[in-house]
């Protein structure tokens, strides 16, 4: 199974500028925890064929794909219907995401009408996620062997739920032996990137074994370094000839 993990970010209020999608930041991040990577973000607009070409180019690319958003009980949340066409299969009432919905809302003393059902309905064959942060049911669906479809919520609170609840365990049970990067950070204010590109080339600096990435901003730049732990000892050289090179710079 490949470890590359992509997202298809679904909402016409994400492409409008009404609303910022935090969601890759976040996916990212939980990723790089755990020694997996998050390899492509896509955002969508709310439209069946969309929203299939997007899932149907995923998964010719990798085998793990995070679907978020277009799960609410409206008209334009068409996410569930754009899967069941594209894989051919029913929509069907999760038991456990309908009883957790009655629960929720007699909590708060509202009523569930059929309309606020919608939320609890999955794919057949999926796997409901319970969403502790929200109403609406995640789901976890495999349209074929090897592939998995998780399929979260929008909101961003209920996305971190269901992403750290659900989907890293998942992963880190199917990735036993996946293995977090080991990290180092040096921050260099008053010299910009294509100066210390030019610096590090003139002194023969060469890094094989460890990735270096630059972020520039504000007037200072991000030198990220990373490699994995069976390369730590190379990761903290590249960083001990950094800081050599770059001293009169770093902060």
């Amino acid at each position: 199974m490949k470890t590359d993990i992509e997202l298809i970010s679904v909402g016409s209020e994400l492409l409008s500028g009404r609303t910022l999608n935090s969601h890759a930041q976040t996916l990212g991040a939980a990723l790089t925890q755990i020694g997996l990577r998050l390899s492509r973000d896509t955002t969508v607009s709310d439209d069946i064929e969309t929203i299939q070409s997007a899932v149907r180019g995923a998964l010719e690319r990798t085998d793990i794909v995070v679907i978020s958003g277009g799960l609410g009980p409206t008209a334009d949340d068409i996410t569930r219907e754009a899967l069941a066409g594209l894989f051919g299969c029913k929509i069907v009432m999760s038991t456990d995401g309908l009883a957790e919905l009655h629960t929720r809302f007699a909590a708060r003393g509202i009523s569930v009408t059929p309309v606020s059902e919608r939320m609890a309905l999955i794919l057949e064959g999926a796997e409901p996620l319970i969403n502790s942060a929200g109403a609406a049911v995640a789901q976890r669906f495999s349209p074929t062997f090897g592939k998995t479809l998780f399929i979260v919520p929008g909101p961003p609170s209920e996305f971190t739920a269901v992403l750290h609840d659900h989907i890293v365990p998942w992963l880190i049970r199917q990735f036993p032996d996946a293995v977090p990067l080991e990290l180092r950070v040096l921050i260099t204010e008053g010299i910009g990137e294509s100066d210390i590109v030019t610096r590090l080339e003139a002194a023969g600096f060469q890094s094989l074994e460890t990735s270096i990435g630059f972020y520039p901003g504000f007037g200072k730049v991000e030198i990220r370094l990373t490699a994995p732990a069976d390369k730590k000892s190379a990761l903290y050289e590249t960083e001990s000839t950094l800081r050599k090179l770059l001293s009169d710079y770093l902060i």
